[in-house]
């Protein structure tokens, strides 16, 4: 029963995840026509391990730095177009300002990344960061970056690093967060789970989350079902992801759990329920909450939603960057520290007032004093 949708438009913009290339980005409508996936006999609800609902308190990174970061370089920023980039980018500029570099940014077009990156070189920085861009989008840009040896370091692309194109990448897979948020479906449903998982097929990683989601179901609840919705980013902007829900859900009725693969999705879904009468029959959950979500959980209209540490990811970036500034690489096993980032699931009222009064998450406890204790030695 695998809906797609077809797209309006071809607007590459990235949330946390990679773009299509440029020519190839679009979603044609009908390149996903699965059957839902229905679990295997792995399992019941009682045998399926407890989702973390309890915030990480240590970063993944121990190592320190070979010495104190050298003081006066530049690093620059690029912010793609959507508000969750904005708040990657308060932890980004806290990072920078950390490190006693200066901060240099711009907001590029998701649409025409390279333009971006281009600039950014133009400004000749010691270091760049961007988040969501498959490096095939950007290759003569990242082969330029590499003659100039100015490392680019990024988040949320679905591939691994190398000398030739993005020096790191943190937060290349949210399988373990499709994984978490299906456990706790699971559980929460006593093993009577029918998920939902909403998307945008032109994101790459995403699929990692709902893969992840499929593939836990699978393997511990034989009476789940997993299936995806497929929506566009015109979609987002124009408002049209909460009456395309409302449309698959009249038309799946044992549907009890819609899981957003990132907060943008979920915009006017919970006014949208009410209003056709389905608020009492389906249950909100998702990953990568902002506040509106997390006041959700708070209020009752949201059950579930993964706390993502956006802010983290800006110090990642950072340290990712002065390692490659000073060393020209990394520490052995760096890369799978930071492959995916410290994620846990807010779920109670309770649980969801203890991030008041901004009811976001920037990361694990004092993970800047963490950070800087690895740079300073402090």
């Amino acid at each position: 029963m695998r809906r797609t949708l077809q797209p309006s438009g071809v607007l590459a913009v990235m949330i946390a995840s990679a773009i299509a290339l440029a020519g190839c980005g679009s979603d044609s409508g009908d390149s996903s026509n699965d059957n839902a996936s229905s679990a295997g006999e792995s399992g019941s609800a009682t045998t399926a391990p407890e989702p973390r609902t309890t915030p990480p308190t240590e970063i993944p990174i121990t190592d320190p730095l070979s010495a104190p970061p050298e003081q006066g370089k530049t690093f620059y920023w690029l912010q793609c177009e959507l508000p969750v980039c904005a708040t990657i980018a308060e932890g980004m500029k806290a990072a920078v300002a950390a490190a006693g570099w200066k901060y240099e940014t711009q907001v590029f077009k998701a649409s025409d990344p390279g333009a971006g990156l281009e600039s950014a070189l133009q400004r000749n920085p010691d270091a760049i960061g961007i988040t969501g861009i498959p490096s095939e989008a950007v290759k003569p840009q990242l082969a330029d970056a590499a003659k100039a040896d100015i490392p680019v370091v990024t988040c949320a692309t679905p591939e691994k690093p190398s000398t030739t194109t993005y020096g790191a990448i943190c937060g290349s897979t949210t399988g373990p967060d499709g994984e978490n948020l299906a456990l706790w479906a699971i559980r929460d449903s006593e093993g009577k789970a029918n998920i939902v998982s909403v998307t945008v097929p032109s994101f790459p990683s995403l699929a990692t989350t709902t893969n992840g989601t499929k593939d836990t179901a699978a393997e511990y609840c034989p009476d789940c079902t997993t299936d995806t919705l497929d929506v566009t980013v015109d979609d987002i902007g124009t408002g049209q992801v909460a009456p395309k829900l409302i449309a698959y859900l009249q038309s799946n009725p044992d549907v009890n759990y819609v899981l957003f693969v990132f907060a943008d999705l979920a915009n006017g879904v919970p006014e949208a329920l009410k209003a056709a009468g389905l608020s009492d029959k389906v249950k909100l959950i998702g990953n990568g909450a902002t506040s509106g979500q997390f006041q959700g959980v708070a209020d009752g209209t949201q059950a579930a939603w993964g706390a993502y540490p956006y802010q983290y990811q800006g110090f990642v970036m950072m340290d990712a960057a002065l390692r490659l500034t000073a060393d020209g690489k990394l520490p052995d096993g760096y890369e799978e520290k930071i492959e995916s980032n410290p994620t846990y699931i807010v779920d109670s009222p309770d649980a969801a007032n203890e991030l008041a009064p901004k009811f976001e998450w920037p990361g694990p406890a004092n993970y800047e004093e963490q950070f800087e204790k690895l740079w300073t030695g402090g």
